[in-house]
């Protein structure tokens, strides 16, 4: 399955990482471990971490200081010394989960930040800052200074660390609160610009600085690393009215001046989040949200809409959540998935996580692939198996290009049923059972993915298993059979069973009713005739005693005769991959146990003129030479 599936790790106030300023490096370590260990446990695929909380940096910078929220003083590093980025891109990259960088655009300095200090951004550029009535320092996003080093801030994490993605918060013009809910006080630079001859209004040319920003950095993204992917979240919705069922709420175009449609229409973005935190059933109604910006993403990019249920982790909640989920898989079926809003309401809340992990997230998924990046995957793996314990499988893998690989997939089938593991970068191999529930293992399949999710064909390979696991005749009910006369097996004889019979059909019951039908008054035999039989799916049942004698109502005596049939019609009907091998094993297998040279091996036709059992299909295999051949290679194992 393909989904995006991430969470939002805050350093904003020590929201979820660190726990507290000051933490010693292996406490902080500690923690960062724990948070994307449950996140690896509970299936997600990416991490959103915060390394830009206020102009400051949660990672070794030259252009801005280190974290008051990581330190517990601006400018201060890490001591012992580590990089905490580098730290969490190798941990998260080790359990095959992207990292994705979050960065606050615009915001200088945070009331909770400690106080500002020589090193900070407010001191060294103060002629691109202004101080908010509450309190927080901003960025002054119409001047080309701020854009500069905003620019150059990114870019910097783009070149220097191996992070899958770039992403912008809901925060560019700040929010009227932050002000006292007056005006932003760029009147220097707005009266610049009317003195240099701008003809827009103060809103347009708001949104043009803002517009030019994103436009500058998504291209500068791209002529880097183009596998990098760049997203923003947003507030929700657009403007009141958009759509028209929701006429009243926040603007954000016209007091945060963010065109945020503009940016999805452009293609100046990989993937779209906007923070859909409200319920489904609200005046701003998640599902109905989601479709408009749907509507809008006339480029087909990712839409990942933000979530949140807060801290109410009652069933409710739990189930809204749940519902979010199910329904963002439904409306964006080619590339579904979501973030949550944020780490903490899953990882806290056992609730939520069982939830999860019972249901939607049951299994691993890769994160959808993103063509207008990249559309060429990886080359076909190499991939091997051989048998360990007698019970178990070891499936081995390589790639002739490993640089361009990030996950592996593994798919096998039992019977008619297919799985699949999603495995790290580092991994090259994993044990499979040879039998689950009765089913033994017929096909396995392996790929690579590259970053930017592209996966390659499937390199197919037949196991070759030399167990043999036989279900004894109680797992198909037999009935006590009458008394007949004794042998000894000398020679193996194929049939096949002659009735229409699937994959999916319910063998034990189908065996059980051979038997009765044969003890019954139109055959008298005193028990099913076969010693053992192997449905379409290689499971093996046990028979007749394999030291009694079969039944066959033809013209010879079947005395010494250890009779196998393979259930189906296999002259209308193809061998099935999974009863060919089962056949296979069994015959190496019998022939060891009871001493009969596997160069006896006929068919029911080489004895009797009055039948064509086993059928064409399966007698093509023994005429070929085939089914001998390899009996022959696993005796000899």
């Amino acid at each position: 399955m393909k989904e995006f599936r991430a969470a939002w790790v805050a350093t904003v106030a020590n929201i979820n990482w660190p726990s507290k300023p000051g933490l010693s490096t292996a406490a902080q370590q500690a923690e960062a471990l724990r948070l994307i260990d449950s996140l690896k446990d509970l299936h997600f695929n990416a991490i959103i971490l915060q390394v830009r909380p206020q102009a400051d940096a949660l990672y070794k910078s030259d252009l801005e200081p280190w974290s008051y929220y990581l330190t517990g003083t601006q400018g201060k590093a890490p001591d012992p010394y580590y990089d905490p980025l580098d730290f969490w891109i190798t941990a998260a990259h080790d359990r095959g989960i992207e990292l994705h960088v979050w960065l606050n655009p615009y915001r200088a300095h945070h009331i909770s930040g400690g106080p500002v200090t020589e090193s900070s951004v407010v001191t060294k550029m103060p002629n691109l800052v202004m101080k908010l009535k509450e309190g927080y320092w901003w960025f002054d996003p119409a001047q080309k200074g701020t854009q500069d080093h905003g620019v150059a801030v990114v870019m910097d994490l783009v070149k220097r660390y191996d992070i899958d993605g770039v992403q912008f918060d809901d925060y560019f013009y700040p929010y009227p609160s932050y002000n006292g809910n007056a005006d932003f006080p760029d009147t220097t630079s707005w009266k610049a610009y009317q003195k240099g001859g701008g003809k827009l209004s103060r809103g347009d040319w708001r949104r043009e600085a803002v517009n030019i920003f994103i436009e500058r950095l998504y291209k500068d993204i791209k002529a880097a690393k183009p596998y990098v992917k760049f997203g923003i979240s947003p507030f929700g919705m657009y403007r009141p009215g958009y759509p028209s069922t929701v006429p009243i709420g926040f603007d954000q175009y016209g007091e945060l001046y963010a065109d945020a449609k503009l940016w999805l229409n452009k293609g100046w973005i990989d993937y779209f989040s906007p923070q859909l935190y409200w319920t489904i059933r609200s005046n701003y109604s998640f599902p109905l949200l989601l479709r408009w910006w749907e509507d809008e993403n006339t480029l087909h990019r990712h839409l990942w809409p933000g979530i949140s249920l807060g801290t109410d982790t009652s069933a409710r909640n739990t189930d809204e959540t749940i519902n979010k989920i199910m329904i963002t898989r439904g409306m964006i079926q080619q590339s579904p998935g979501v973030i949550h809003w944020h780490i903490s309401s899953v990882t806290r809340s056992p609730n939520m996580a069982k939830a999860l992990v019972t249901g939607p997230y049951k299994q691993d998924a890769l994160v959808p692939s993103s063509p207008w990046l990249d559309h060429t995957p990886p080359a076909i793996p190499n991939a091997k198996t051989a048998i360990e314990a007698d019970t178990m499988m070891r499936v081995s893998w390589s790639h002739p290009d490993e640089k361009d690989v990030f996950r592996w997939v593994i798919y096998y089938q039992y019977g008619s049923k297919w799985n699949y593991q999603v495995f790290n970068r580092n991994d090259r191999s994993v044990l499979l059972k040879t039998m689950e529930s009765g089913k033994y293992i017929s096909n396995i399949a392996v790929t690579a993915v590259d970053r930017t999710g592209n996966e390659s064909t499937r390199k197919e390979i037949t196991p070759v298993l030399t167990t043999v696991a036989i279900i004894p005749r109680s797992g198909w009910n037999a009935v006590i059979p009458k008394p007949y006369k004794s042998h000894k097996p000398v020679k193996i004889t194929i049939h096949h069973e002659g009735s229409r019979f699937g994959i999916n059909d319910d063998a034990p019951k189908h065996i059980r009713n051979v038997q009765i039908w044969g003890m019954g008054k139109d055959r008298n035999w005193s028990d099913i005739p076969y010693h053992f039989l192997i449905a379409p799916d290689g499971a093996i049942y046990e028979g007749r005693d394999v030291f009694t004698a079969g039944e066959t109502a033809t013209e010879y005596d079947p005395s010494g005769h250890l009779l196998i049939t393979c259930m189906g019609n296999l002259e209308t009907d193809e061998v099935p991959a999974a009863q060919l091998q089962s056949l296979v094993r069994l015959i190496a297998y019998v022939s060891k146990k009871y001493q009969i040279p596997y160069e006896t091996i006929a068919s029911h036709k080489d004895y009797s003129k009055q039948t064509v059992c086993p059928g064409k299909n399966l007698y093509a295999y023994l005429e070929n030479g085939y089914i001998r051949k390899s009996v022959k290679e696993l005796a000899l194992k």
